[in-house]
């Protein structure tokens, strides 16, 4: 072997190793990163806190899960049937490219999604801390990105629905040229319209976690836990009649919404 072939061949070697190195560092399981709760008082206790260590993406077994920063809590849901729901693969990108990612010990069980427990996450570096939350859930989550002015409840306005849908492994984006949304006075009931310009309405239904096309939905705030129980249409032919989903208004978790057709539509599509 010549010098040059030896040298290509050691810089691809170089080059392999350290992307493994990355890799490895970057994709460890849930368990993997559980510190004790002496160690997570060593870390903050020994730095500064600061809010601007941020996450600024996390993934669960390569999937990105919901952030909202203004409660610095994480949303995680799960996909039932996965080998690895409870011990996830983790991958994350932060504000500072050095800092590391610990998890208070502790493990995810049926019993703690389904009482809405929040485990602890912790982003630190050399000098500095920031703790967030995770919540794990069941069910899917919507997440209506608005890019107008959502008090003006008379125009349309361009948005964008991210939709997980745990129960087909998949999440989905939805454009909409435009749209209005429609805001109850007590906020505890909203519609979406999905319009686009020039087009019926009927032309322009769209379908949302599984449910039959429809061009105007209706979200309305699951006050009762006894409701709060995801929809599971895996098993039954017919599409279901309404979703359970964890809402987002522009990344901010609101509450656990319904999710319907509107009445009008419902009965448009029984003639």
């Amino acid at each position: 072997m010549n010098k040059k072939l030896l040298l290509i061949t050691m810089m691809i070697v170089t080059a392999t190793i350290v992307v493994l190195l990355i890799i490895l560092n970057f994709n460890k399981k849930f368990n993997e990163l559980m510190i004790s709760q002496e160690q997570w008082n060593e870390i903050i206790n020994s730095k500064s806190s600061n809010s601007a260590l941020k996450l600024h993406e996390i993934e669960f077994n390569g999937y990105k899960l919901m952030i909202d920063n203004n409660n610095d809590t994480i949303y995680y849901s799960i996909i039932n049937d996965s080998q690895n729901k409870f011990n996830p693969k983790i991958s994350y990108v932060s504000s500072d490219k050095d800092a590391k990612v610990a998890i208070l010990e502790d493990t995810i069980t049926d019993d703690k999604i389904n009482g809405e427990y929040l485990f602890k996450i912790l982003i630190y570096n050399d000098s500095q801390y920031h703790i967030y939350s995770l919540k794990c859930t069941n069910l899917p989550i919507l997440n209506i990105k608005i890019k107008g002015n959502m008090e003006d409840k008379q125009k349309n306005i361009p948005m964008e629905l991210y939709i997980f849908n745990n129960l087909e492994h998949t999440p989905n984006r939805i454009t909409i040229s435009d749209g209005k949304i429609k805001i109850g006075s007590d906020y505890y009931e909203f519609s979406l319209n999905m319009i686009s310009v020039g087009k019926n309405k009927r032309e322009n239904r769209i379908s949302i976690l599984n449910m039959d096309p429809n061009s105007e939905y209706v979200l309305t705030k699951i006050t009762t836990d006894t409701n709060r129980k995801g929809i599971d249409s895996s098993n039954n032919k017919q599409p279901p009649k309404k979703q359970i989903v964890e809402l987002f208004i522009n990344n901010e978790y609101q509450c656990v919404y319904s999710l319907e057709h509107t009445k009008k539509d419902l009965d448009e599509n029984e003639k």
